[in-house]
């Protein structure tokens, strides 16, 4: 996929160099876009099979380093194509399988996901940081599940994020640390 995508960027880069039938660049992406559209699909599925997987992969060491190890890469979806929703909820997955099989992120990890999470509460994000209100009830879960294995190191982050300067900041970690509270005093 990558090695064709390069190709496509290379033939538009030099479509007035082409001795292939011209087309312009828009009949080109609508003869793509189909194929793009399967290429996202099959990511999203990839993606989303990872679920039934995660309770056996992550009691394994090398497993485990291996599903924790693609965590940065799931986390740079954020800026890619695929819905956040579908990123989000694959994040909580791992996060929970985390939890109950006592397998925690590394600390390495840690404060990229806050990070990575932290700025889909707060309102005045920009807006390719705002998503859906689904997307935000799955980032919660996310931080209840980081409260449950790393409490000291999101109480460090949370702290963090009290002395910025912004407003939507503040209150996106107040309400954070609501939900975190509420849902801890809730089990």
């Amino acid at each position: 996929m990558e090695t064709f995508c390069q190709t496509v960027q290379l033939y538009l880069k030099h479509l007035e160099d082409s001795v292939y039938p011209m087309m312009t660049e828009d009949q080109f992406a609508l003869k793509l876009f189909p194929m793009y559209r399967y290429f996202v699909s099959v990511k999203l599925g990839v993606i989303k099979s990872l679920k039934p997987m995660l309770s056996l992969l992550l009691p394994n060491d090398d497993l485990r380093e291996q599903v924790y190890d693609y965590i940065p890469l799931l986390l740079a979806e954020y800026q890619g194509s695929l819905e956040a929703l579908f990123i989000t909820q694959v994040l909580r997955q791992i996060l929970e399988v985390s939890v109950t099989t006592s397998t925690p992120v590394p600390q390495m990890e840690l404060h990229t996901i806050f990070t990575e999470l932290h700025v889909q509460v707060c309102t005045k994000a920009p807006a390719w940081q705002q998503y859906s209100g689904q997307n935000l009830t799955e980032v919660v879960h996310c931080f209840i599940a980081l409260a449950r294995s790393c409490p000291k190191e999101l109480m460090k982050f949370f702290l963090s994020q009290m002395s910025m300067s912004k407003e939507a900041v503040r209150v996106g970690t107040l309400t954070l640390i609501r939900a975190v509270v509420s849902a801890d005093a809730g089990t």
